[in-house]
Formats: structure tokens, sequence, C-alpha cells
């Protein structure tokens, strides 16, 4: 048996991320040659096995991310291991190799003569017909035996649970609850928010979740759940504000027949609907006075009492709080008890804001388009303008409002692309094109200024506009713009 994936020599300029380093360190590298499972890179620095994001630039597709780890250095470069991603980015990955694979009579596998690309290799058996739409998941399915006997060595009980739990799940269709698919992100701040959540959901402690509205405080108590023991359990969430006052009481508690005029039957409330799972009481800060007072009581003892009735029941469940409102602020005015915040604030999340989250903001509304265009079975996608527009946006509406933008885009859009003015973001966009490049010193004229420095990132990459734009910390619409504005040609060049 040769290889299992066609390898090809290749240059491409990555940027490598350490993702388990606090200081988020990222360096440059060249790819040598590259195969779907692997590559071979000059430039990386790394001794360890450590994960890493690998972002590569292929022509005609634009910037990937990959997941990968060194395996063994040599004096070429750094063999590494690349781990599978997404379909998508998968494809991408092969119509490059697939593209720069060199005419040969001989099988890329394993060497053994054939020529007819018609089905498989009479030496390996593995399929060799690269034209059809279907070989990436023919070719992975072929091969899945042998790529898990590679990594035998390296699991563990915990691994092979994980690995059956896959195959119960997705190959047997066997459900079992995750945490939400929306609920992704690699900036700094989401990577912080993951690493809380799996600390503090394997515990019994209550959780406030603080953050803006839309911010996914409903998704992170959804993976609190998830990553518990009280999994199988329910999880009942409650938006304490969207419930009239008279009658939230009933609603979480629960309530005798008789109780109240319409209280024609015993009903029982949130609280033990929740028994034995999770309840996530959102928007906690409008609690009224009198529940705070009732709620503490159970945070204390465990106990419930239902409206009109005289016994107390024991309710096994575990608190989710979420508020978008400064709880210290309204302690302070007196809206908010003390002894309750300090109660519910046992461990805290804060859910970062979407403006702050860098390329999560493009990450998220690829998701929100590809699941909107799997649902029709629809081809579509953004332009550079919207890309750099769904960048530049303050999105005070954070993720919700993403969302609905893409929404709007996915159904406004002509010929299989959205631009900015189908999501509204054509202010964004304009502000995007012209907005100038930082000045890295004083000068007597800005606009000289600006002009040089563009120039010398060109003339310092070669006039690759990519890197250049890499250089100066901005997009690559944005440099192009710039080229355009200040009128720059090669003919500049000093």
């Amino acid at each position: 048996m040769g290889r299992l994936d066609v390898r090809v020599r290749t240059n491409l300029d990555s940027v490598v991320q350490y993702i388990s380093r606090d200081e988020r360190h990222c360096e440059t590298v060249t790819i040598k040659e590259l195969s779907l499972s692997g590559a071979l890179v000059s430039g990386l620095t790394t001794q360890l096995p450590e994960l890493f994001a690998i972002r590569p630039v292929l022509p005609g597709a634009g910037e990937v991310e990959l997941r990968a780890r060194l395996v063994r250095r040599s004096e070429n470069g750094a063999a590494i291991r690349i781990f599978y991603s997404d379909k998508k980015t998968m494809q991408t990955l092969w119509e490059h190799i697939k593209g720069k694979l060199a005419p040969s009579d001989d099988c890329p596998y394993c060497g053994h003569p054939d020529d007819s690309r018609e089905g498989s290799c009479d030496g390996c058996n593995l399929y060799l017909n690269f034209g059809k739409d279907s070989y990436l998941e023919r070719h992975i399915e072929n091969t899945f035996a042998q790529r898990l006997n590679i990594r035998l060595n390296r699991l563990n009980l915990e691994h092979i649970d994980k690995i059956i739990d896959f195959v119960d799940s997705k190959l047997l269709k066997i459900k079992h609850r995750s945490p939400d698919s929306e609920f992704i992100g690699t900036s700094e701040g989401m990577l912080a928010v993951f690493a809380m959540i799996r600390k503090v959901a394997p515990t019994e402690m209550s959780v406030l979740l603080l953050g803006e509205s839309g911010t996914g405080k409903e998704l992170t108590a959804k993976a609190l759940h998830n990553l518990s023991v009280r999994r199988e359990g329910p999880f009942v969430a409650v938006n304490c504000a969207a419930i009239p006052e008279a009658l939230l009481e009933a609603e979480l508690f629960g309530y005798e027949k008789g109780a109240f005029t319409g209280a024609y039957a015993t009903k029982k409330g949130r609280f033990e609907s929740a028994d034995g799972g999770t309840l996530f009481l959102d928007e906690i800060g409008d609690l009224p006075a009198t529940l705070q007072a009732k709620l503490l009581r159970f945070l204390e003892d465990r106990l419930i009492e239902r409206v009109g009735a005289s016994t107390s029941r024991k309710i096994d469940v575990r608190i989710v709080a979420a508020t978008n409102r400064d709880l210290q602020k309204a302690m302070a005015e007196g809206g908010f008890r003390a002894d309750l915040y300090y109660r519910l604030n046992s461990f805290t999340i804060k859910l970062p804001p979407l403006r702050e989250r860098g390329e999560d903001k493009v990450r998220l509304a690829r998701h929100f388009l590809d699941r909107f265009a799997a649902s029709e079975n629809r081809r579509i996608d953004f332009s550079a303008a919207s890309v750099e527009a769904i960048r530049q946006h303050r999105w005070p509406g954070n993720v919700r409002e993403l969302e609905n933008k893409v929404r709007r885009g996915f159904l406004m859009a002509s010929d299989g692309i959205i631009e900015p003015a189908c999501m509204e973001l054509e202010e964004d966009c304009h502000h995007a094109a012209v907005q100038p490049v930082s000045e890295p010193q004083p000068g007597p004229s800005r606009a000289e200024t600006r002009r040089e420095s563009v120039l010398r990132a060109l003339e310092q990459n070669d006039y690759v506009i990519a890197r250049a734009a890499r250089q100066l910390q901005i997009s690559r619409p944005s440099m192009y713009a710039l080229i355009k504005k200040y009128g720059i040609k090669k003919d500049d060049a000093k």
C-alpha cells in the first residue's frame, strides 16, 4: 500500500497561528508539498506536536483554514499532519491539488502502471477517476479503515468512546444532544469562552452569563447543559422579561387547582419541568423583587412551592442565568438583591460582542449562508465587497442581526452573488473602500505618507496584493481601493 493521498509540489504562502498559546503567536510559512492529509512546510518554528491553525491562500479560491500538527522534521522542512475540516474546505483543497497533478502513466498512490483514470487502480485498489464530482467523498470512504488504523496507537479510552459515539449518531442515526452548530468561533475572546465552558460544565455550580443582546447567551447555556452530567435531562429556557409579572410566579413555580381565577387544574412550573436537568433564566435582571426572594430560597435549599400550595417540593435543577443589564448598578439602585447576585455569581462567563470577534463575523455569515442555501438547494456566495462590509459593520444587534442581514441578502441576491446592498450594508462597504492606512510616522503630507506606505508594502512583497494587505493589516479589497485611489503602478517602484 502506498500513500493514502496524492501529494503535489506547490509554493503556498500561509499563516500559522498556535491555538494553545496564550499570546496567540503567528508566523508566516511556505507549503512546499501538499496532500489532503499532510504537507511539507518550511519556516515552521515549533518543535512540539501542538495543534495549530494553518491558513494557505489558494490561487483562485482564496484563503482556507485548516488544523494541523507537527509530525517530524527533516533537512527539507517540517512534515505536518492535516486534520479533516468541513466538506467545503476539503473540496476546495482537493480542487487545488487536482489542478497541480502532473500527467503520468502511473498510479499517484502506489506507482503501479495505470493511466486509465477510469475506476480503481489494479495495484492498490484506490479510486482514480479524479474528474468525478463524487471523487473526494468516495476516496475518503474507501480509505477510512487505513486512516483510523494510522491513529490507533494514539487512542485512549476517551477517544474510543468519542469514535463509538460518532458511529452511533452519524452512521447509525442514533440521536444525541450536542451544542448548537451556530456556537462557533476562533477569535481569542470566544476561545476563552469555550475554555470556561469546558471547565465549569461538568460541575454543579450555578453560572451567570453576561453580554449584550444577541451574543449567544442561550447557546452558551445549551452548551453548558450538553457538556454536563445532566445532558440526558431536560433543558428548559425562560425569558423573565417576556412574561407579565402577574403570571411569572405561576409560570416558574406552578400552581394548584383553584389557586386563583382560571386555575382549573394543577400545573407544574418551569422549575419542576426542568427537574434532573438545567433551567436557563434569561434576562434575570428583570426578575421582580418578590420572585428574586423565591429564587434565592431555591438556591439555598432547593425547595419550590407552587402558588396556592401549603407544602414545598425538593427539585434537582441546575440554574444558568443571563442578563445584558449591569447587575452591580442595579444592586446600587436597589433593583436587584445583593445576596441573590452573589449566589448566581459563583461562576461568570462574559460573552464578547460580535464587533470584537474579528473574522468570526465572516465565519458566522458563511455558516448562515450555507444553511440557507442548503435548505433551498441553491448555490450562492458573498461578493468580495460584501465580505468586507461584514467585517466593517459594527453589528449592534450582534449575531442575531448578522443572521437577519444574511437572510435578507440570500433573498435579495441575483445571479448567485450577494452584494452589500442586498444586506443593506452598502454604506459600510463604501466606508471600507476609503478606509485610510494608518500612518507609521508623521510626515509633511498625509496623502503622500499613505501612498508611500502602500507602495513600500507592495515593493516589499513583490506586488503580491494578499501579502501586502496582510502586512498593512487590511483586507485585499481595501488594498485594491488604495492602489486605485493613489494611482499606483508597478512602474512607480524605486
